[in-house]
């Protein structure tokens, strides 16, 4: 008996809503030599319609149009059709509608308006890729249980059969261990993308949170937290700024040290863990978001954490972003140099920073 690759290669089909026929026309073009099937609805009923004739992989649907707008159709969709991908097209207007339709319509991400074609036709191939590999995964379960059960099955002195069966066995979990990584780096690639997108927003500092998660990634390897501990830390760094996304412009279009009302700025990081709290997958680096301005001392916000009981994860994350908030001048309006910062760092620490954490930083620096 030999094992063959579960899943043919398909084309995939597209299905493009919006009320201006001009978009679906340039989104049409966008996909021409793609191997997609593209089909087109000008309106949610119609969108509906055509679900119900026509098995769709993913759907890409305007936020704003009349009678039903894009949140009310994907939250249509996800119950109905729970395994079709969905994007959202939306504009920075439509951000509390937005944050619906991602709770309420399980949407895999959005693309804002308007979007750049590379951009998002590397948003649509790797959510494509992705459902292909969790339909590749669902099968290769089934054969695994299919072969487990027959050899539950065999007589047990047949040791020639037994031996020839595990091999297959080996090759199924063997299949499913690669598909497993390849969806890992596959969601990795979506969150840095999430967070190249929350960075397009006017007063959002532009490669901060790559920053913060290359660094913070490399201290949480030196202090031997665990692979999962590292991943929440590098997920955490990304979408660091994501709470942001609902401050109104005068928050974000002074630097910190003008801000008169500097606590109404900090509740970007509980905003941002109430934006992620039902990805299951970001449990933990939503909890490190939510704990970013946490002092050593306590003095900190929200929960006046101490020590310790502060979330490791959000004790590195600290102290990065500040080192390069620092220097780049957000924090004082002026630029200053490593030097300066590194000497701010120390003299804060058991005060805003955990020791430990400002000395691997430095070391590594």
């Amino acid at each position: 008996m030999t094992i063959e690759s579960p899943l043919e290669k398909k084309t995939s089909h597209i299905l493009c809503v919006d009320d201006e026929v001009n978009v679906l026309k340039s989104l049409r073009r966008l996909f021409r030599g793609e191997d997609y099937i593209v089909h087109q609805a000008e309106s949610g009923m119609q969108a509906l319609e055509l679900l119900e004739q026509q098995e769709i992989d993913l759907i890409i649907s305007d936020m704003r149009m009349p009678h039903m707008d894009g949140a009310e159709l994907l939250t249509q969709t996800a119950s109905k059709w729970p395994d079709m991908v969905r994007v959202l097209l939306t504009g920075y207007a439509d951000i509390e509608s937005t944050i619906k339709a991602v709770n309420n319509g399980k949407i895999y991400s959005y693309c804002s308006k308007p979007w750049e074609d590379d951009e998002l036709k590397s948003l649509i191939a790797k959510a494509i890729e992705e459902k292909r590999l969790r339909e590749e995964r669902v099968e290769l379960f089934e054969i695994i249980h299919r072969q487990n059960d027959e050899l539950i099955d065999l007589n047990n002195n047949l040791e020639e059969k037994v031996e020839k069966r595990n091999d297959q066995l080996k090759k199924s979990l063997k299949q499913l261990t690669n598909s497993h990584s390849v969806l890992k780096k596959q969601y990795k690639d979506a969150v840095k993308t999430f967070a190249k997108i929350i960075e397009k927003r006017p007063g959002i500092l532009k490669g901060h949170s790559l920053y913060v998660a290359n660094y913070a990634m490399q201290i949480a390897a030196f202090l031997d937290m665990s692979e999962k501990e590292c991943d929440d830390v590098l997920y955490a760094g990304l979408l660091l700024q994501i709470g942001k996304m609902v401050l109104p412009d005068e928050l974000l279009s002074k630097p910190y040290f003008l801000l008169d009302k500097k606590g109404n700025f900090l509740k970007h990081a509980t905003a941002g863990a109430v934006l992620l709290q039902d990805m299951e997958q970001l449990t933990g680096a939503t909890i490190l978001i939510k704990h970013q301005y946490e002092r050593y001392d306590g003095s900190g916000f929200p929960d006046k954490l101490e020590g310790e009981k502060i979330p490791l994860g959000a004790r590195i994350l600290s102290v990065v972003r500040d080192f390069i908030s620092y220097k780049q001048g957000y924090m004082t309006g002026k630029e200053i140099s490593d030097e300066e910062v590194k000497e701010f760092l120390i003299k804060k620490k058991k005060v805003y920073y955990d020791p430990q954490v400002v000395d691997t930083f430095l070391a590594i620096l």
